[in-house]
């Protein structure tokens, strides 16, 4: 464990638990902030960020100029991908999930945004440890709370050549706010899809993606990679 760490160290199964904030973390190591949690707790050994579902998309990358990703968490995803990429666009409206995101992620070329992403701009709701917006899966309308959303488009990204959606039930406002930056771009859309789960909210992410030229390319668990054809 990091020699920065001189507080009393729980023993949790395998997984060792410590509340130190100093803590520099390694590799898999992250601050996260789970469903039992009251604050960011370190964790020595996080696992692997879904390795397999983010190298079922990246295999299929070209140019390696900007990622974008939504609904980055506490980062998991975005330490493997600034190694990968120019530079990374993070949006994680949940400030808690900040919080342990600005504890993990050190890295030069990683840029992260406060907003949630939708269809147009608006205000949502959000739960303490919640990864979806407005409360409620599948509703997208305003909600008067304290998370500011905005699309994707209003920002002008350029030279984008990989998307990470993964919003736990908001892929549809998300995909209508990035229209433009999909057709522009043509990036590598690595998108959360959870069938079974919420089976027309996915349907209609399909349906979108279709018609904006893009084809299906490969599913691992529940993420789906989409390309432009």
């Amino acid at each position: 464990m990091n020699n920065t760490v001189n507080n009393r160290v729980q023993n949790a199964g395998t997984v060792q638990i410590v509340t130190v904030r100093s803590v520099v973390p390694t590799e898999n190591s992250f601050w996260v902030l789970y469903g039992q949690h009251t604050k960011p707790t370190y964790l020595e050994d996080a696992g692997d960020g879904q390795f397999a579902q983010r190298q079922s998309g990246l295999k299929v990358v070209r140019k390696w100029r900007n990622a974008i990703d939504i609904g980055s968490n506490i980062g998991q995803w975005t330490r493997p991908l600034a190694k990968r990429f120019d530079k990374v666009i993070c949006f994680e409206p949940n400030p808690n999930f900040r919080e342990c995101f600005k504890m993990n992620i050190h890295e030069p070329n990683v840029q992260l945004y406060p907003y949630g992403l939708s269809s147009h701009e608006h205000t949502a709701t959000q739960g303490t440890n919640a990864t979806y917006l407005n409360e409620k899966v599948g509703d997208t309308d305003p909600q008067g709370g304290d998370i500011q959303c905005r699309t994707l488009d209003s920002f002008k990204f350029k030279d984008v050549d990989y998307v990470k959606i993964d919003v736990d039930g908001f892929e549809i406002p998300v995909l209508k706010g990035a229209a433009w930056t999909l057709q522009k771009n043509k990036p590598v859309v690595n998108i959360e899809m959870k069938e079974r789960k919420r089976p027309q909210i996915v349907s209609e992410c399909r349906f979108i993606l279709q018609r904006w030229g893009y084809r299906f390319v490969s599913r691992t668990r529940s993420d789906e990679i989409w390309r432009k054809k």
